[in-house]
């Protein structure tokens, strides 16, 4: 599971240091958490940039980060993970919706006690010993710590919790992206997930249109069509494979689904993803991080 979980400790040094945390071609889009321990930082994202001081904790949902720059003096740890490794760590319970909320919005925890944010630290510096194990590292491990890490910054952050990541609508979004992610590969259908979520498919289309202007049916097509450009462009498995791990019934169904959002055949697909690759360019995928 190491391409799951991305992560670096770093000590106090003569020179700043700097790490590249935008999603690399075919690789995992990853949600990224720093700790600042000392010294001071910026962090880098899609909207701006966070400026870090020691004992900062900033979260940055899947895709959003961009760079890490980290003044002379300074040490701390980040961590990468991915969204199955995410899904993981939550679960399939109802009250996984407020870690939802939390793990999706960019955040910067400020001016904690030591007290309170030395466990999550404690489990940051175990999942980056974790990555760096050659026998591979145990998803049950770190998914274990990820949850601890949650509910450690929603306990940290409960002042800045909003009334509407409680509300009946965003919390069922939440609900429903999250069974997107256990679940897109097992090709249910929106009715099957509308009866998950104990609302009608028209009340789950008009939720989803409403808060993000795409049907149900859309979003899950999404998300589908981001694991097959990650699994074409940075696995060689086989097309009729990758189709087979999607969900689909044969290659000749998957060609059809993928031509129809993308204009090419997945192996063209692949082949110039790996040209831009080579020339430096990321290849695009469709974008799944941008959701309530």
């Amino acid at each position: 599971m190491a391409h799951e979980v991305s992560a670096a400790t770093f000590e106090s040094s003569l020179q700043a240091r700097h790490w590249s945390l935008a999603p690399a071609a075919g690789a995992a889009v990853l949600s990224r958490i720093v700790h600042l321990a000392s010294g001071q930082g910026t962090l880098w994202h899609a909207d701006g940039q966070m400026r870090l001081r020691a004992g900062d904790i900033a979260w940055l949902p899947a895709g959003r980060a961009q760079a890490l720059r980290v003044e002379a003096g300074s040490s701390g740890v980040w961590v990468g993970v991915a969204d199955t490794l995410l899904a993981s760590a939550l679960g399939d319970r109802a009250d996984a919706a407020v870690l939802r909320a939390l793990a999706i919005r960019s955040w910067l925890a400020v001016d904690t006690e030591p007290l309170q944010r030395q466990d999550v630290v404690r489990s940051l510096h175990a999942m980056e010993a974790e990555s760096r194990l050659e026998a591979g590292s145990s998803r049950p491990f770190l998914a274990a710590h990820l949850t601890l890490v949650l509910v450690l910054l929603w306990r940290l952050t409960s002042r800045e919790r909003g009334a509407d990541a409680s509300s009946p609508g965003p919390q069922r979004l939440l609900q429903f992206r999250h069974l997107v992610e256990t679940q897109f590969r097992s090709r249910w259908t929106v009715a099957r997930y509308a009866s998950e979520l104990a609302i009608s498919p028209d009340r789950l289309h008009d939720l989803c249109v409403r808060a993000l202007g795409r049907s149900p049916l859309h979003l899950l097509h999404q998300r589908v069509l981001r694991e097959a450009c990650s699994l074409l462009a940075g696995t060689d498995l086989p097309v009729d494979r990758v189709a087979h791990d999607l969900g689909f019934g044969s290659s000749s169904h998957f060609g059809r689904f993928f031509h129809r959002w993308t204009g090419t055949a997945p192996g063209q697909w692949r082949r110039q993803a790996r040209e831009r690759a080579a020339a430096g360019r990321p290849a695009s995928t469709a974008n799944y991080a941008d959701w309530p």
